[in-house]
């Protein structure tokens, strides 16, 4: 469902070097499009919808060139929740037709629809009517990912760094 919605974005060219900050998606009854909600020289809310779902986007043009964080990462005693890997930030980038040049730097930043899609399919996300993910920093394949819920309000974390922020409704 996230990959129809990300193509039907991916349709619109003139945002590929633009980065995702805030994605909320819907379930729902809607009519099949995709449309340029606002834009200005910074910012772009585009949505797309299909028969079941819809997803709005916030993306931003970026001040300057965005290279990968590499480095290392601190472990911590968290349980890991989720590390994505090179290939599947590949792999979901070709599929969904997202040429955005940051999911091909070494390590490639994580789609935040990729991260929207993997939100949808764990228990605590799967029957939710709506999910609304805002991104603080850039995710890479490679990072360990902690998911931390403060009663209903849940943050997904790398090495203490807060990554982004999830509101979720049932």
């Amino acid at each position: 469902m996230i990959r129809d919605l990300a193509r039907k974005l991916a349709a619109f060219t003139e945002f590929v070097d633009c980065v995702l900050a805030e994605a909320e998606f819907c379930r729902g009854t809607f009519t099949s499009g995709a449309q340029v909600v606002k834009i200005h020289s910074a910012m772009a809310i585009v949505r797309a919808t299909t028969s079941e779902a819809e997803l709005t986007v916030k993306l931003i043009r970026p001040r300057s060139t965005i290279t990968a964080a590499v480095g290392s990462r601190i472990q911590s005693s968290e349980k890991i929740w989720r590390v994505f890997t090179a290939s599947e930030v590949f792999e979901f980038a070709d599929a969904v037709g997202d040429a955005n040049k940051i999911h091909k730097l070494n390590p490639p930043i994580v789609p935040g629809l990729l991260l929207m899609e993997t939100l949808l399919t764990c228990a605590d996300f799967a029957a939710c009517r709506s999910i609304k993910l805002k991104f603080k920093n850039f995710i890479t394949a490679g990072e360990p990912l902690t998911l931390r819920n403060f009663g209903g309000r849940f943050e997904i974390y790398s090495a203490g760094v807060r990554k982004g922020i999830i509101s979720a409704q049932l």
